[in-house]
């Protein structure tokens, strides 16, 4: 079965400002036809996974990220088509894992030149297993997600300007928009530093969101992955990768992808390294402080 990086080509993978690769055309237009006929309905699996709380949720929400981990698709503990459960067993295995690494190798060792060395292995030789899964003791853990973004009654962002959790070693989202979604906005942000990486917000441990963000004076933007149908973004994860979402007007429509994480055991880069350490408002904050310029 095909991967969503088998038709990447050459001249689809980038090095500006980090290494990312993207494409119009993930699968072949017949294939991915009959997955996003079947895509899953959000609704259903809120109330399968997390119950009539989750639901009430889901109704209140605004551009609410969801994410449900697609090992329950394969174990059959969610309701969806035998063909999704086909997508997930394939985007799970180390073949798809070593499909990435042919597209994205370079660009990981141009990112860093030492991890090889760090790991004992090269990265093709790197071994792969279901993340929030029982501990195999595993190099790299997979996790392909469906993912949604509730409907919009006050423009927002459903995240801004970041980069991802240090043990990330790639990242991709994959998008499902639904034909009849005539919605604005929900595009995918590539961006570069203004001057060296800092982050602003004070170090809060398990806070990976207010931890990585970036504002917007701190970047520039360089490209836009438009949500598109069928169409894919993966990139090199580092303190470089900065990407963020652009702004949703109020739609009943939910922004759909599927999202494809690689985690490592340990993280690839020291965050406490980019941290803002030297302005006087940074260090007033102290203790977590939401303080800001």
């Amino acid at each position: 079965m095909d991967t969503v990086v088998d038709r990447i080509t050459a001249a689809q993978i980038h090095s500006d400002p980090y290494a990312y690769l993207t494409t119009t055309e993930g699968l072949d237009p017949d294939y991915y036809g009959k997955l996003a006929a079947q895509f899953p309905d959000l609704r259903e699996l809120t109330r399968t996974v997390g119950g009539a709380e989750a639901v009430q949720q889901f109704n209140n929400s605004n551009n609410l990220l969801v994410h449900i981990n697609g090992q329950k698709a394969i174990n059959r503990e969610l309701p969806i088509h035998p063909i999704w459960r086909g997508f997930m067993k394939t985007h799970f295995s180390s073949r798809f894992y070593r499909r990435v690494i042919g597209a994205l190798g370079d660009g990981i060792r141009q990112t860093y030149p030492d991890l090889e060395n760090r790991l004992g292995k090269k990265l093709e030789h790197l071994t792969v297993q279901p993340r929030l899964h029982e501990d195999r003791g595993a190099d790299v853990f997979l996790d392909i997600q469906f993912a949604y973004n509730t409907p919009v009654v006050a423009p927002t962002r459903v995240r801004a300007r970041h980069v991802d959790d240090p043990k990330k070693l790639f990242s991709g989202l994959f998008y499902m928009r639904a034909p009849d979604d005539d919605s604005q906005g929900g595009n995918l942000e590539i961006c570069r530093w203004r001057g060296q990486p800092k982050f602003r917000n004070p170090f809060i441990p398990g806070q990976e969101v207010q931890n990585t963000h970036i504002d917007e004076d701190q970047s520039e933007l360089v490209d836009v992955i438009d949500y598109q149908a069928n169409t894919l973004l993966m990139f090199v994860n580092s303190p470089s990768a900065i990407h963020g979402v652009t702004a949703r007007p109020p739609t009943p429509h939910i922004r759909r992808y599927i999202n494809i994480i690689a985690e490592l055991r340990e993280p690839l880069y020291d965050i406490m390294a980019y941290q803002d350490n030297v302005s006087p408002w940074a260090l007033m904050a102290g203790n977590g402080s939401p303080a800001r310029p």
